[in-house]
């Protein structure tokens, strides 16, 4: 699939618009990416022009992209696109899904996850997976949820894997299995411990699941102890991920809350009853 851009970006011409960027009234963490931007032109002779808009996520925060800057990030990544790269259509994808790009659409976000997944792009395939298992404007379909997030596990992504868990937990296309679920969230906490600091942006989704396990003895012995370790160490982190901005991270805190609270409450009763 093509798209129409009327303008041909390079690094050259992609540094003069984050000048022009720096003299518009905008949030500050967009003239901090356009700063960044002049910078590591300056710095990498061999800069390649998708540099740019592919690292934005790390600077937004919470205002959507002004119209000038997803003039700006829109235009360079349809280029790539038309380049043939998957990177910058799940990433465009993504900008659309979170509606950070100005404008929330599903339906463009998995028109663009189809067109780099097609490419190959793991991340997109994985992304196809979280809207076919929510129904984010199409069925669900849990098979082809399995699917997606099968092709993600294959591939290492440890968001693919939990996501597997899930479904074997709550029977989703697959017959339910507890031990199974309990098991495949057990070997993720594994993964995240070995890779510490580089498992940061999926951390807490992980300890949550372990620690809904053991205050509900789902597929392994109850433990509210064992449970509320690990409840808090995911309320944490996804308080951390909320100040952050990031647009996910409440459900996280009130599925942690809820298992705090319950955990206490067993903890509790128990000591009441010695």
């Amino acid at each position: 699939m093509m798209f129409k851009i009327d303008l041909t970006y390079t690094v050259k011409s992609v540094v003069a618009d984050l000048k022009l960027l720096l003299k518009e009234d905008i949030p500050e963490e967009f003239k901090d990416w356009a700063r960044d931007g002049i910078a590591y032109a300056d710095r990498n002779p061999e800069a390649d022009v998708l540099d740019y808009p592919n690292n934005i996520f790390s600077y937004m925060r919470k205002d959507p992209m002004p119209p000038v800057v997803r003039e700006l990030v829109e235009g360079i990544l349809l280029q790539g696109i038309n380049q043939g790269s998957g990177v910058a259509a799940c990433n465009l994808g993504a900008l659309y899904y979170t509606g950070q790009i100005g404008e929330q659409s599903y339906r463009k976000a998995m028109d663009l996850y189809e067109i780099a997944a097609d490419s190959g792009d793991i991340q997109a395939i994985e992304n196809l997976g979280y809207c076919y298992y929510y129904g984010r404007d199409c069925d669900v379909d849990y098979a082809k949820a399995f699917e997606c997030f099968a092709k993600g596990a294959f591939q290492g992504r440890v968001t693919s894997l939990y996501k597997i868990g899930d479904m074997y937990k709550n029977g989703f296309y697959v017959n339910q299995d507890l031990k199974e679920a309990y098991q495949i969230y057990s070997h993720c906490v594994d993964i995240v411990n070995k890779e510490g600091e580089d498992a940061k942006e999926y951390d807490a989704d992980v300890y949550v699941r372990y620690a809904d396990c053991y205050a509900n003895g789902t597929g392994c012995e109850q433990d509210p102890l064992y449970a509320l370790y690990w409840a808090q160490r995911a309320e944490h982190v996804f308080r951390r991920r909320e100040s952050d901005n990031d647009p996910f991270a409440r459900h996280g805190v009130e599925w942690s809350m809820d298992l705090v609270n319950k955990c206490r409450y067993l903890l509790d009763g128990d000591a009441l009853k010695s």
